[in-house]
Order: structure tokens, then C-alpha cells, then sequence
């Protein structure tokens, strides 16, 4: 079985409570990217003047800032160096500004999801907000001189973002959220 087919079987349906949570959070945000924002919101998504969404290009800004500072926790929980914590730290730092970004280009993205999609994408959006929590949670706590528990919490951020990047990569490329039709045909007619 193909792990799409658990993800299918594991998320609530049609009517269910996720259902209609998203339905209502996505009105909300479809009320805010096409009102006066809307110029702005276009820019955002990238598909005009980039191509393609900017979303996933932008996703790569945390993604790999943590990756980085979880090397620099590992690192420094073996050498105990100074420079490496502070590595680590800075890398962390990094990755919180740049989910920032990431998940307003996700936002007007998400305007774009529906039905399956539209539930997968809100729990998406669900596990990156936990791990920039994780992450926020985790500074807070080298800071205040708890480093361990601080790398414990960075890890753990990484493990939920992990999973929710898989599930961007389903919404993407399974439900093709964000992907034009006239990019889909362009394509195809191109292959003949």
C-alpha cells in the first residue's frame, strides 16, 4: 500500500469536523488574498511572473536552516563548543523568519484546495505551525540556559516538519494544488 492510500484512509472526510474548519479557516483567507491585498496575494502565489508557485521554493529557506542547525545541535552536543551552539542558534533563527515566509506563500495557495486537498493542506499547515512552535519554544529555552531540552524540542520540530513537507509534496503532486491547468496542457502538448 502506498502511503498516499494511509494518508486517504487517516484523514476525516467529507463533512467531518476537519472538513468544515477548513472550509471556514479557507473563506477566511480567500475573503483577505482576493480583497485589497489581492496584487499583493498574486505576487505571492508566483505562478505569473515565476511559473510556478513560490511556495515551494521558498519552503526550501526553513527547511534548510533547520537541517543546518540540527547538524550544529548535534555537533555541538558531542564538542560542547561555543561556536557550534551558536551556529545552531543562528541557524534556528534563520528557519523561523523563513516559515514566516513560507507560510504566507502558503496561504495564498491554500485558496487554490479543495475537497481532499483542501483537508490535507489544513493539516499541513496544521503540523507547520506546531514545529514553528517547537522551534520558537526551543530558543526560548537555549536562552534561558536549557540547552538540551532546547535540541530535544529542535529535533522534534524537524521530525513533524519532515512529515509535513511529505505531505506538501501530496498535495503538490497528487492533488496538484497551485499547479495551472494551461501549465499541465502546455506540457502535455509539448511530449507529443
Amino acid at each position: 500500500m502506498e502511503l498516499t492510500g494511509l494518508i486517504d484512509r487517516l484523514l476525516p472526510g467529507p463533512g467531518s469536523r476537519l472538513d468544515r474548519l477548513s472550509q471556514v479557516f479557507q473563506s477566511r483567507v480567500q475573503s483577505v488574498v482576493q480583497g485589497p491585498v489581492a496584487p499583493v496575494a498574486t505576487a505571492l502565489r508566483g505562478n505569473e511572473w515565476l511559473g510556478h508557485p513560490l511556495h515551494p521554493v521558498v519552503v526550501a529557506w526553513p527547511i534548510g536552516a533547520w537541517l543546518v542547525g540540527g547538524w550544529y545541535d548535534a555537533r555541538s552536543a558531542l564538542t560542547k563548543d561555543p561556536r557550534d551552539e551558536h551556529a545552531a542558534d543562528g541557524a534556528l533563527r534563520v528557519g523561523v523568519v523563513g516559515a514566516l515566509a513560507a507560510a504566507t506563500t502558503g496561504l495564498v495557495q491554500y485558496v487554490d484546495a479543495r475537497g481532499q486537498a483542501r483537508r490535507e493542506t489544513s493539516v499541513h499547515a496544521a503540523l507547520n505551525n506546531v514545529a514553528l512552535v517547537l522551534y520558537v519554544v526551543s530558543l526560548a529555552l537555549r536562552k534561558r540556559g536549557r540547552r538540551p531540552l532546547g535540541r530535544t524540542l529542535a529535533a522534534t520540530g524537524l521530525g513533524v516538519v519532515s512529515v509535513s513537507g511529505w505531505l506538501g509534496g501530496d498535495i503538490a503532486f497528487r492533488h496538484g494544488v497551485g499547479v495551472r491547468d494551461r501549465s499541465v496542457r502546455d506540457v502535455g502538448s509539448r511530449e507529443r
